[in-house]
């Protein structure tokens, strides 16, 4: 049985957009640990998790771990770095937590934050794109782009399309920047967002359909910091639960969904004694939201809702005016799931190394009653959980924090699959060998903003053969009579592998789907079907 691990101080930065709050990534670290020191009855530690993704890159620095302890004032102290991606804050969090419960540490310290404004947004994006697989990156895919590609096949699995789309996802938008804008630390407060804005095609330009420039978080500086103690303290960790996917999309069971937040889920409930997440009381959730659609493909990941219910959970009615989301009877303060009531990583911000611990450290100070918009505080909160998403949903962390008062009883829950063997993996189709056979686009998406030397746009899909999967580029620039991507999905096309080695697809004109393609003319017309 592991030993009781408790939260015993809590540290933010105010999230920056400016790049001029913090002179060096020491200062970012020193700021939050600051805090955190005040918050807290520890003064000293057996050791110090930092969690930094890319200090090479933004900050030209490496064996950050040991520099920052060194600038804290905490030399001699064992001091190790955790890197998972955009999960790398949770990751840390974890590593610390370990170390508690393990009996090998009393104390620990975690740190976990990213200085990106000392770099432009394109050369951000072309770092933060070294998380893709290279295979993904030769088709000009960056993080937004492989996001876009899950997010068409979970639209295509729920039948959502046409006007629907941008009409989810400004709600979304919306949503986020009305609670950012109440978060005294979120890099957009004061700036809400109207939801007109997002229809406005001067400001909101395409990124890789369906996500446009306002669907994506920010680029940001900030940190956080959380005491780790065995000694009693108000909140301790419940549950904690991390799970990997494949490095590539190609290889997944489904693109639809991300398997590893319901391993890592599955995990932290049977840690935690959570036999049903949908029975759940006085709970509160920040959830990975990069991305605005990743927030109802997360709620449904986790459990929270079903997938069919999360969109209706966090944006209401469609046919409905906008409300204030505190209001809102699901995820609203009074609701059964108050969800991402920072702001989430759209509006709160994303500084990749630290989001994973601001959104534990946010639950925390839900369940202390400290939280930083008091507006937004949940009365009676019991239970939290975090999740975190490194990469392209291929390092997942969910964590799950407890008031030490609770009068929950852990229930009796099945253990999940938790010991892994190495498997061979399926080799993949010999494409040139394929070359004229026919494939089913399985999702398609326009690149419009690459991270590398390839130019934009890039009409790309996943095409499925029997035994495996393709990415393919889109022979010819389409016209106007082409079908927008989200018609494409499931038509049959032919592969191409030309002289340069590439992959291409060609459209059948013959196989289209002549219903689809009438709708999706109609929607293009309309002003609502989704293309960019």
């Amino acid at each position: 049985m592991a030993r009781a691990v408790y939260i015993a101080g809590v540290g933010l930065t105010k999230v920056d957009l400016t790049g001029r709050d913090f002179g060096s990534v020491f200062d970012l670290f020193a700021q939050a640990y600051e805090t955190a020191l005040a918050d807290s009855r520890v003064r000293s530690f057996d050791a110090v998790q930092i969690g930094i993704m890319d200090s090479e890159e933004f900050e030209n620095r490496a064996n950050i771990a040991a520099k920052v302890a060194d600038r804290l004032g905490l030399r001699g102290v064992p001091a190790v770095r955790s890197e998972t991606a955009s999960s790398t804050g949770a990751a840390a969090f974890h590593e610390a937590y370990y170390k508690v419960a393990s009996e090998q540490c009393e104390s620990v310290l975690v740190l976990a934050g990213e200085r990106m404004k000392t770099v432009t947004t394109d050369v951000a994006t072309a770092i933060m794109s070294k998380t893709v697989d290279p295979m993904e990156r030769r088709f000009g895919f960056t993080m937004p782009g492989l996001i876009a590609l899950v997010t068409q096949a979970w639209l295509r699995a729920r039948g959502t399309r046409g006007k629907d789309i941008p009409e989810i996802f400004a709600r979304l938008m919306h949503r986020a920047h009305a609670l950012g804008a109440e978060n005294p630390l979120a890099a957009f407060y004061r700036r809400p967002e109207a939801f007109e804005a997002y229809f406005d095609a001067t400001q909101n330009l395409p990124v890789a359909t369906p996500l446009m420039r306002k669907d994506c978080s920010p680029i940001c500086d900030g940190a956080a910091a959380i005491v780790l103690t065995s000694r009693p303290d108000a909140v301790r960790v419940a549950g904690l639960g991390s799970a990997t996917e494949s490095s590539s999309i190609l290889d997944r069971e489904s693109l639809s969904h991300m398997d590893a937040t319901r391993q890592a889920a599955r995990i932290a409930y049977w840690r935690a004694g959570i036999r049903d997440p949908r029975r759940l009381e006085r709970v509160v959730v920040e959830a990975h939201d990069a991305f605005n659609s990743l927030l109802p493909i997360n709620l449904g990941d986790l459990g929270l809702t079903t997938e069919d219910e999360a969109v209706a959970a966090l944006v209401g009615d469609l046919t409905e005016p906008p409300g204030d989301p505190l209001e809102h009877p699901t995820t609203g303060l009074a609701g059964r799931l108050p969800t991402n009531l920072s702001g989430g990583l759209k509006a709160r911000g994303h500084p990749v190394g630290g989001t994973g611990l601001f959104q534990i450290a946010e639950c925390a100070l839900q369940l202390t009653e400290r939280f930083p918009n008091p507006r937004a505080q949940v009365r009676g909160a019991n239970l939290g959980i975090a999740h975190s998403i490194g990469g392209p949903g291929n390092n997942v962390y969910v964590s799950i924090l407890e008031r030490s008062n609770s009068d929950r009883t852990p229930e009796d829950v099945p253990e999940p699959r938790r010991h892994f063997q190495s498997s061979r993996r399926r080799p993949a189709p010999e494409s040139t060998a394929r070359g004229g056979e026919r494939a089913v686009v399985e999702a398609a998406t326009t690149i419009h903003v690459t991270g590398d030397a390839n130019p934009a746009p890039v009409h790309v899909a996943v095409l499925r053969f029997d035994g495996g999967r393709v990415f393919a580029k889109l022979d010819h620039a389409p016209g106007l009579e082409e079908p927008p991507e989200e018609v494409l999905a499931g038509q049959r096309v032919k592969l191409l592998v030309k002289d340069d080695g590439d992959h291409y697809f060609q459209l059948d004109r013959g196989r289209l789907s002549l219903g689809g393609l009438v709708d999706s003319i109609r929607d293009r017309i309309a002003g609502g079907g989704g293309e960019s």
